[in-house]
């Protein structure tokens, strides 16, 4: 378990797919700036996600709310790369209610702890649309930096947008 002021990280458990779950994943102002606004979400096919959410390569955290003890997202490092000591982080905030409280930028200073100090890892990565300003900003209060934009990436409500991709490269591994 991973805590902080607002939140706590734990692994994504079965326990956590439920209506409300289900119902964010198929909310598109939750889901606009993801992947997974292409498909619609069933019990099913949350379940099989969170069935193959922490393994060797992902470990992927429920965002547990400290003022109510409830489930209001998820935080992921994925495709980790163990040779080369650096994997990506995804987010989501399902709960509309904790937008604008600097709970993701928690969440990712929280995760970015762990993949330096548990998992070791040497750089962590993310790539986000343009438009999605937010999230920019929260991984830019976590200290993270853009590094690169690909132009016109990803079409996004019929215009393609630019791809906007940060980064946190572990200081004390860079120092030490």
């Amino acid at each position: 378990m991973l805590y902080g002021t607002q939140i706590k990280l734990r692994p994504l458990v079965i326990d956590d797919v439920t209506d409300e779950y289900i119902k964010w994943m198929n909310d598109y102002e939750v889901v606009k700036y993801t992947e997974s606004r292409f498909k619609q979400h069933t019990r099913e096919s949350i379940m099989e996600f969170v069935n193959n959410a922490n393994n060797k390569k992902t470990h992927t955290f429920a965002i547990i709310a400290n003022d109510y003890n409830k489930h209001i997202g998820n935080i992921k490092i994925g495709n980790i790369n163990w040779i080369s000591r650096n994997g990506d982080i995804g987010l989501i905030i399902g709960r509309k209610e904790y937008y604008g409280r600097g709970i993701a930028t928690e969440a990712i200073r929280l995760v970015t702890q762990y993949a330096f100090e548990q998992l070791n890892l040497n750089k962590v990565r993310c790539g986000i649309y343009a438009p999605n300003i937010g999230s920019i900003k929260a991984f830019q209060k976590a200290g993270w930096e853009i590094y690169l934009t690909k132009p016109k990436m990803y079409l996004f409500e019929d215009e393609y947008v630019d791809c906007l991709y940060l980064r946190k490269i572990n200081n004390i591994r860079e120092n030490g």
